[in-house]
């Protein structure tokens, strides 16, 4: 039954009219008519309505062993446990932020711990189990995460070693990514093949390097998405237009350690070329800039 015949049902019942009620609630008569006629009465002012038809709002509790118990509450009790439930989903929100914040925190750590076990690779060949082990920990946790914060969890395709990686040796790379560590980890891994590295701490920094030298300075960009000031997607869709098309098409690769479906749908759609997950492995990261010779 809609509101409107409730309370004509309930008026005529009680031999009270329409215009005496709204009086009643302190309305003009025509505003209580327009709202019924277009069910458009808020919460608080039906409330109000059923307070001066002496109507209480009746309802079933319903208990997860099946009991049902019925219960009934004025306007005021109903707007008060309204607030009442409001204060605690505030509450639950920013419980809610705090533990998403600690998932990405230890998904940032996983990824370093990764790093300085591929560092270790390159530099103790018995590093490679401890390396193999800490990546299977990392895809485990990554899909736990992923799963926590309702993210789709990607699985990056399997990567054969590149060849002719002389061909590499002399270009010039900018690595542009805001954590120290993680520039360690990528620059050690270009050097170590003969790259000439440059680095910006956030995507204004990359978009400078890029205007403020030559045409063809940079062969390749390596931009991590997220980051302060300015981040990867912003610098990438100002990179691009560029009036010199030779600074505007320079190669850009995506660097995240989110790798959700629609951060890669944005990275397509700002003109980066490819998309690397984070932690990045030297034949992922090398395999990638081949591509682009």
């Amino acid at each position: 039954m809609k509101t409107a015949d409730t309370i004509n049902t309930v008026c005529s019942k009680l031999g009270i009219t329409k215009a005496d009620l709204a009086k009643r609630m302190g309305m003009l008569p025509s505003s209580l008519y327009r709202k019924l006629a277009r069910e458009s009465m808020t919460l608080e002012e039906l409330q109000k309505c059923l307070d001066v038809l002496g109507v209480g709002v009746e309802f079933d509790l319903i208990y997860p062993d099946g009991n049902v118990h019925r219960s009934q509450v004025n306007h005021e009790m109903l707007l008060e446990r309204v607030d009442m439930l409001e204060t605690e989903l505030e509450a639950v929100r920013k419980v809610t932020e705090f533990h998403k914040k600690s998932l990405r925190d230890i998904r940032t750590e996983l990824n370093s711990a990764v790093g300085y076990a591929e560092l270790g690779r390159k530099r103790d060949a018995k590093a490679e189990a401890y390396l193999e082990k800490m990546q299977t920990v990392l895809k485990n946790m990554e899909m736990t995460i992923a799963y926590a914060l309702g993210e789709s969890v990607y699985e990056e395709p399997v990567v054969e070693e590149p060849e002719n990686l002389e061909a590499l040796e002399g270009r010039r790379v900018l690595l542009v990514e805001d954590n120290e560590l993680n520039r360690e980890i990528m620059k050690e891994i270009l050097v170590g093949q003969g790259l000439i590295v440059e680095e910006a701490g956030d995507g204004s920094k990359a978009l400078a390097a890029v205007k403020g030298n030559e045409p063809g300075y940079y062969h390749f960009l390596v931009m991590d998405i997220e980051m302060p000031v300015m981040d990867g997607f912003e610098s990438t869709e100002r990179i691009r237009k560029l009036p010199n098309r030779i600074r505007a098409n320079v190669p850009i690769i995506a660097l995240t350690a989110n790798a959700r479906p629609e951060d890669r749908e944005r990275a397509v759609q700002v003109g980066m070329d490819d998309f690397l997950a984070k932690p990045v492995s030297s034949t992922r990261l090398l395999s990638s800039l081949m591509k682009f010779l």
